[in-house]
């Protein structure tokens, strides 16, 4: 099969699976992945990956990361800085704990339950922002809360992935320890210059000229190649520049149309790639036996129990009330970016099995599918709750 045969299919499964599982309200993203695994070595086998293929899934990788760090700006903490520490370590550090400590228990390596770690550590705030929103909870300090907790998190996620990786190359050496502080260094720079540099060459008195979008859509792409580049060169991976640089660009990007021509060309057209690829490659097949079945059931209660418990008991040692307190752990327990990325990652690199690869794949669709469900109820109630009692304040005061 060519390479532009194989690509038409990846797209005629973006196009076709995402119209019909939307239907049925079943997310985009596990509409993609199932188009994957019924066209894959698990389905019909009628799809393989070629270099070419590979190439354009790490690509849309890259943009996934990318939109991820723009999709997770956190603002506004200023006020509430450490109860988003405290609230870190509890959806963080704790589930990573529980995550490597089931992979060790199921005879795996130190660094498969590291990678375990990193992948439990993680969240994706992304998926759960529309239901935020819908029901305005995302500008109280419970909101600022969830969002500045897990986007800390993730990137602290991605900041631990990179230091593992090069502590396994065998030229790890103080002089990284230098790379990182540089990095660091021009991370800071690069947030305080680029929104000026921005704000300088693209004026908002000109947002509605199309050349001016074309411009400034250019030098987004310029942006984020350059971080690629720049974090490849000192021997980290291109999803945590992608993810870094859509955090700066995400404070400069007013631009709504500018927001749609990047989500349009990640989403639409190279973003979808990676998700049909991961589906194809992973071999279900795995689950005809009992270990791999009892490997996903352990990992998905795993990851859901430490998330919720841990956001539960951050929410009330931070003086929210119960429900509150499970919002913000029910809202810590997606799965998107992140953990596909060190999935895909750890499998290329020969440190994660298909069992797992398998696993974490569910895991994906399991709390993407379940968790804005039970975060919409959760969020919807406050806001009910919120509105009656306003509704009694004047009443009260009569």
């Amino acid at each position: 099969m060519s390479t532009l045969s194989s690509f038409f299919i990846i797209l005629l499964v973006a196009v076709v699976f995402s119209q019909l599982f939307s239907r049925m309200k079943v997310p985009w993203v596990v509409a993609l992945i199932a188009g994957g695994i019924i066209i894959g070595p698990s389905g019909f086998g009628i799809f393989k990956t070629d270099p070419t293929i590979d190439f354009l899934a790490t690509i849309g990788l890259v943009l996934l990361m990318f939109m991820a760090g723009v999709e997770s700006r956190a603002s506004g903490i200023g006020g509430i800085k450490k109860r988003i520490i405290f609230t870190g370590l509890f959806i963080g550090f704790f589930p990573a704990l529980v995550g490597g400590l089931i992979i060790l228990s199921f005879g795996y390596s130190w660094p498969a339950a590291i990678l375990m770690s990193i992948i439990f550590m993680s969240s994706a705030i992304a998926a759960l922002i529309p239901q935020l929103q819908a029901n305005k909870i995302i500008g109280s300090d419970l909101g600022k809360t969830i969002i500045g907790a897990t986007v800390a998190i993730d990137a602290l996620s991605l900041i631990f992935l990179s230091i593992f990786l090069q502590a396994l190359t065998a030229d790890f050496s103080p002089l990284n320890l230098m790379s990182y502080i540089l990095i660091i260094v021009l991370v800071v720079l690069a947030a305080i210059v680029i929104p000026r540099i921005r704000k300088f060459f693209f004026s908002e008195e000109y947002a509605e000229k199309q050349d001016l979008f074309e411009k400034e859509l250019r030098f987004v792409m310029l942006v984020l190649i350059g971080f690629v580049v720049l974090f490849e060169l000192v021997g980290l991976h291109a999803i945590i520049a992608a993810f870094f640089a859509g955090l700066i660009l995400s404070k400069s990007m007013e631009s709504r149309l500018l927001k749609a021509k990047l989500h349009t060309m990640g989403y639409g057209f190279l973003i979808p790639v990676f998700f049909v690829v991961i589906g194809a490659t992973t071999d279900f097949s795995v689950f005809s036996e009992g270990f791999a079945t009892l490997l996903v059931l352990s990992i998905i209660i795993g990851l859901v129990g430490s998330k919720f418990i841990g956001g539960w008991i951050a929410g009330r040692l931070g003086n929210f009330n119960n429900r509150e307190s499970a919002l913000l752990g029910a809202a810590s327990i997606p799965q998107l970016s992140t953990s596909l990325a060190v999935a895909f990652l750890g499998f290329g690199e020969g440190l994660l099995d298909q069992e797992i690869l398998a696993a974490i794949v569910v895991l994906t669709i399991a709390t993407v599918t379940i968790a804005p469900i039970i975060v919409n109820k959760l969020s919807h109630d406050l806001a009910s709750q919120q509105v009656t009692v306003q509704e009694k304040s004047p009443s009260e005061k009569s």
